[in-house]
This record gives structure tokens, sequence and C-alpha cells, in this order.
């Protein structure tokens, strides 16, 4: 696989992302109010800088309009970033590079208020790793052309994606998600204890891939299991949506959360055709990093 083709997965699986991710804030909702009604954090800021208390604040109908003005500009940022991710190349204009890095530092941003608003689980940080690292990963090889670097370190993200998934699908070590439960159920013929035990071999083989993917006789078969898990959990999204109804309503709910999750399972595939095809021409020293 040449760099050309590296080049342009990695724009691909970045405008899923981006432009996953300008659907939702532009029709949909951001958790960036789990930030700006936190009590306890914002409170001294507002009685400070607005001299107003906290009640007036939270229940101010402005404060809720500039929230929304925040989230759907943050969208048009991420659609402008989708746009940028598909034309940029080593030769353009350093202004797209620029808005691409306050892209990926808001993905940043963005994957922090989850966690916040998911009781600051760390984990759920991490399982974002493909979706924040990748624009990161394609101004990196903008820039450096260091395809065995730039591969090690997708699988570092691919490694953390998977192990913090796996995490909660067990439900051993975080609750099980409810949203995962009913995907399942939604999906297959199953009953909810069936589902459960289901998502718990799932967990222990995401926590099996995220070891294999970096051991060389097993990375291939791992990156293909990831590839193929990547794209299913991705389209559960949207099809457990049409459990409910199959409509165009239903599509505009749903589709989002699919787009943005396709690169879960794109990055395992590009990683895995790059070991496929170029492992045996190189010579070993120039691919010690993607073979670890």
């Amino acid at each position: 696989m040449n760099t050309k083709t590296l080049l342009t997965f990695l724009k691909f699986c970045s405008f899923f992302i981006f432009f996953g991710r300008a659907y939702q804030h532009l029709f949909w909702d951001a958790p960036y109010r789990s930030f700006f009604w936190d009590q306890h954090l914002l409170e001294p800021v507002v009685n400070f800088l607005f001299n107003t208390s906290w009640q007036s604040y939270v229940t101010n109908l402005n404060t809720d309009f500039a929230i929304q003005v925040l989230t759907r500009s943050i969208g048009v940022l991420y659609l402008v970033c989708a746009v940028i991710s598909i034309l940029i190349n080593e030769n353009s204009k350093k202004w797209m590079s620029n808005i691409l890095k306050l892209g990926a530092v808001s993905l940043v941003f963005l994957a922090l208020m989850i966690t916040k608003n998911k009781f600051y689980h760390l984990i759920m940080f991490f399982e974002h790793t493909i979706q924040f690292g990748v624009p990161i990963a394609l101004l990196y090889f903008l820039k450096h052309k260091n395809t065995p670097i730039l591969l090690f370190y997708l699988k570092v993200f691919i490694a953390l994606a998977f192990t913090c998934h796996g995490m909660y699908a067990i439900g051993v070590f975080y609750p099980l998600p409810g949203n995962f439960v009913t995907m399942t159920l939604n999906i297959l013929p199953v009953q909810e204890e069936m589902a459960k035990n289901l998502l718990f071999v799932a967990g222990v083989l995401d926590f099996i891939i995220a070891i294999a993917i970096f051991i060389p006789k097993l990375s291939k078969a791992a990156l293909l299991y990831a590839c193929f898990w990547g794209i299913v959990t991705a389209l559960a999204r949207i099809l457990s949506g049409f459990h409910y109804d199959f409509s165009l309503s239903i599509m505009h709910q749903y589709l989002y959360l699919t787009i943005y999750r396709l690169p879960h399972g794109l990055i395992p595939l590009m990683v895995y055709l790059y070991l496929v095809k170029n492992n045996s021409k190189k010579p070993r020293t120039n691919n010690s990093l993607v073979s670890a």
C-alpha cells in the first residue's frame, strides 16, 4: 500500500468523523450543558462575572440560547473540517491545517464533555481515541510521511478504543450501558439475558483484539476482526433505530451515530491492508514499529 492510498484512507476517515459530528451539532444536541450548568464548577465564575445568582443564570433563556448558538457554531466548524479533510494536501495553505487543528482540539474537548456527562468514567474519553486521533494522524502524516510511526499510533488508537468498549460491554468494571442491551435486543432475536451474555463475550474479544494487534503472528486476523466489529457496531446504531420504524425520520435521528463511528472499522482495515501488502516487501527494520 503506497502513501497516496494511506492518505486517502485517513482523509475519508477524518471526513466521516467531522461530518457525523457536524450532523449531530447542527440538527441535534451535544453535551456542553454538562459543563455550562455545572453549579459546583461555574457558580463562583457566574457570580463574579455577571453579578447574578446561579438560579437566575440557569433559568435564563438567554443562557440556553447561547449554548445552542455555541453548539451550532461548532457544528459549522466540523462541517468545514469535513470538507478540508478531503481537500487538504501537502501543498495546501496553512490556514487549512490550522482549521483542522482547531477541529481536532474541539473533538478532544467534546470527548471530555462526554466523559463529564458520563460521571467522569475515564474509559469514556479513551473510547473516543479513534475519533479525535484520526484528524491528528492525518495532519501528522501530511507533514512527516512516516508510515511505520503512523501505523503504530493507529494501532494504539484501536487498542484503546476496543479496550474501553470492552470494559463497558462486560459490565464488570463499569455498569453495562442500557443502549448496548437495547441495540442487541432490537437487532437479534434474543432475550435480555442472552443479549448480556453476547455482550460479555464481545467485550472479552475486544480485550483480546487490543493485545493481538501488536503480536505479529496474530495482528492480521485481529485487525480483520476489528474491522468487522467496528463496522458492525457503527451500523448497529441505525439498524437498531429501524426496529421502531423504517422511515426518513428514523434515519435522520440515528444516521449521524453511524457516520462518525465508521472509522472504528475503516482504520483497522487500513492497517490490515498495509500489513498484507507491504510487510513482505519491505526490510524488517522499516516495519519494526508496525509489527511490534
